[in-house]
């Protein structure tokens, strides 16, 4: 049934409201795509007065997207355009929510280039940390190369590059960067077409038009080496040539000969062109016999040597006698559970210990995905699969990874000639957090704890590992009410938190929490470790040092031999003063405590559940502070990708001596 008199509505609304717009919104006020911002939509999406299929949907119109049967008898352009300002709306109020949250004012013309962009890609590019959301909420810069491929890199749709969607890509990239669209000439792409057995991270590169290729897509395939790449004419460009019009390409390959042979290594293996290439690049050599000894089983020393310098790390030194004890000792920095490697340099190594080191090598952490293969849930050896490093054989229908096989010599060939591919290529790890599939932060320490060492549950949970002390404690405010803390302590309880105060979050006054002073007495007298934290909800760095100056004034006299705590926590309330704090804010915040604090020679410690370590906090402005997670209550163990020093794993602990539940802790020494 046709649904003119609904569309005419619309037309009229519409019409309504863009009479009263500005063109240009105050700070912080709602912002409506102008009129060459819904040109610019029309001239791309073309017009279609009937209904029609693609991809599975139905759309109408300017490509917007309908239901089945829905506009049976066609549409005019004037309800088009109509239909096309409704799609419009939850666009521009998501623009507007994420522009208010980041206390950004766009200009005009930046709103239509990201009105555009997201009435095409969706918004799923506002959440998580696409290149693209940091860039537009001021957390990168680039020049304006870059702000186009940042751009251009969205112009995908069955995974390969659609030229139209690139044109319009670097279109919005010029709207957003001089307010016009006549600079987009300014720039061309090059797509180069994705192969099978090729490792690329990227099919999609930007150029200055008329300046020459700088450089092609980085990109992968055994046995052969990129050259060049080839237009669908059959012209073949090189790196030097001008690069004068947008382009979609093929790779053109040129196959690597080898000037060395080894007896036992035949062309038809399977390892034949990981050993010749790693060989003729001097990264692994034979047995000087003429041999490479393919089945030999690798050596702890040689893995922890191949995967450093595999992973770009320099050649290091000897530490003792032993010839690999400096990259033994490299690796004892960054993996605490390569410790035991040092007294077996030249004993055989698992396929599980090799992938464990190659993921720290590489920079991963653990993946808390699900494992690809049926024989190991190794956290290391997913991301290593992730990362496209490891793959397993198929073996009576699953893929297994045999983890503890000794390593062989052409395997490790296998593994290192992937790791220098993934180097080269900057893999970003990501993890995943409800529908959001975000960036793992390069530089930020990563959760090195072994899930097969927690047990128990409740107040009975326990870890385990060579080197690491741990004790256990609860964190406590009034809501406990009267403690027995001789009893608690009786109960294995070694520490406990005591909260200091808060900060409201509606009025913004500061608070001292009534039963501080009544714990502290306790618990100290129980001869507990005691340590302490502040409920914030600041929303400025004077604010969280006000905080931090009421904690110390608070301690004056009082005994501290555990870290003083900042709790900053999105409040849940719809009226809190701390909604749509942005991530600068938060970590401004955290960081004028934490200082404070440290200055005052105390330890800083910055608490955080799941949802803001991932999204309320940039963690590499963190690295100097400890970090108290609280997640995966009840939970076999932490899942969070990065590092911490103190573990929350439940809030419905029981502990002797405590009435009703309580926050339960662990606390890591290495």
């Amino acid at each position: 049934m046709k649904k003119a008199k609904q569309i005419l509505l619309i037309l009229c609304a519409a019409l309504l409201v863009a009479a009263v717009l500005p063109e240009q919104a105050s700070a912080y006020e709602n912002m409506a795509a102008s009129s060459d911002a819904i040109e610019l939509i029309k001239r791309y999406e073309s017009f279609s007065p009937t209904p029609y299929q693609e991809n599975g949907y139905w759309y109408v119109g300017y490509g917007v997207q309908i239901g089945k049967g829905e506009y049976s008898d066609g549409v005019t352009e004037a309800e088009a355009e109509a239909l096309l300002r409704e799609r419009l709306v939850p666009i521009e109020s998501r623009l507007n929510r994420f522009f208010a949250e980041n206390r950004l004012s766009p200009t005009q013309a930046q709103f239509d280039a990201l009105a555009d962009f997201t009435y095409t890609t969706g918004d799923g590019w506002l959440s998580g940390n696409s290149a693209l959301l940091k860039l537009v909420s001021g957390r990168t810069t680039a020049d304006r190369r870059e702000t186009a491929r940042v751009f251009g890199v969205w112009s995908h749709a069955g995974g390969k590059v659609q030229p139209g969607l690139a044109e319009r890509r670097l279109e919005e990239a010029a709207l957003y960067l001089d307010g016009s669209a006549e600079s987009k000439e300014e720039f061309v792409f090059l797509a180069v077409e994705k192969q099978e057995g090729v490792i690329c991270s990227t099919d999609f590169a930007v150029y200055e038009c008329g300046e020459a290729y700088d450089a092609f897509p980085t990109m992968f395939r055994l046995g052969y080496t990129l050259s060049g790449v080839r237009t669908n004419s059959g012209e073949v460009l090189r790196l030097g040539d001008t690069a004068d019009k947008s382009r979609c390409t093929a790779p053109v390959w040129e196959k690597n000969s080898y000037a060395t042979a080894f007896d036992d290594v035949s062309p038809d293996s399977w390892y034949y062109d990981y050993v010749m290439e790693l060989n003729e690049n001097g990264v692994i050599s034979g047995r000087g016999n003429g041999c490479f000894d393919p089945g030999a089983p690798v050596t702890a020393g040689e893995v922890l040597k191949l995967v450093l310098l595999a992973a770009g790390v320099e050649e290091q030194s000897p530490t003792d006698a032993h010839w690999a004890s400096g990259y033994a000792s490299y690796m004892a920095q960054l993996a605490p559970f390569s410790d035991g490697l040092l007294d077996a340099l030249d004993e055989p190594v698992s396929r599980l210990d090799a992938a464990r080191l190659a993921a720290v090598a590489l920079g991963l952490g653990q993946s808390f995905a699900d494992a690809p293969f049926a024989d190991t849930d190794n956290g290391y050896v997913t991301a290593l699969a992730e990362a496209g490093v490891v793959n397993g054989s198929k073996e009576q229908g699953e893929l297994v990874f045999h983890p503890d096989s000794q390593l062989t010599r052409a395997e490790m060939s296998a593994i290192v000639w992937r790791l220098r591919c993934a180097a080269a290529l900057g893999t970003t790890q990501t993890v995943r957090y409800g529908s959001r599939e975000l960036d793992v932060i390069g530089g930020v320490p990563l959760n090195r704890y072994d899930p097969s060492g927690f047990a128990g549950d409740g107040k009975g949970k326990t870890y385990s590992e060579p080197g690491v002390t741990v004790l256990r404690g609860i964190d406590v405010a009034r809501f406990q009410e009267e403690i027995d803390w001789e009893t608690a302590k009786n109960d294995g309880i070694d520490f406990a938190i005591l909260r200091v105060g808060g900060r409201f979050w509606g009025s913004g006054e500061l608070y001292e929490d009534r039963l501080f002073e009544t714990y502290y007495q306790g618990a100290d007298e129980a001869g507990l470790r005691l340590g302490y934290y502040f409920f914030s909800q600041a929303i400025t760095p004077a604010e969280a040092e006000e905080e931090a100056d009421y904690v110390l004034e608070h301690l004056s006299g009082k005994r501290v031999d555990a870290p003083i705590v900042f709790d900053w926590e999105t409040a849940g309330a719809s009226d809190a003063r701390t909604n749509g704090l942005p991530v600068q804010t938060v970590c401004d915040c955290a960081v004028a405590f934490c200082e404070k604090i440290a200055a005052a020679g105390y330890t800083p410690m910055v608490y955080m559940n799941t949802h803001d370590g991932y999204l309320k906090y940039d963690l590499s402005r963190l690295t100097d502070y400890q970090i108290w997670y609280a997640g995966q209550y009840n939970g076999a163990y932490p899942r969070f990708v990065y590092d911490f020093q103190m573990w929350q794993y439940t809030s419905s602990g029981e502990v002797d001596g405590v009435s009703g539940h309580v926050d339960m802790d662990l606390w890591f020494f290495r």
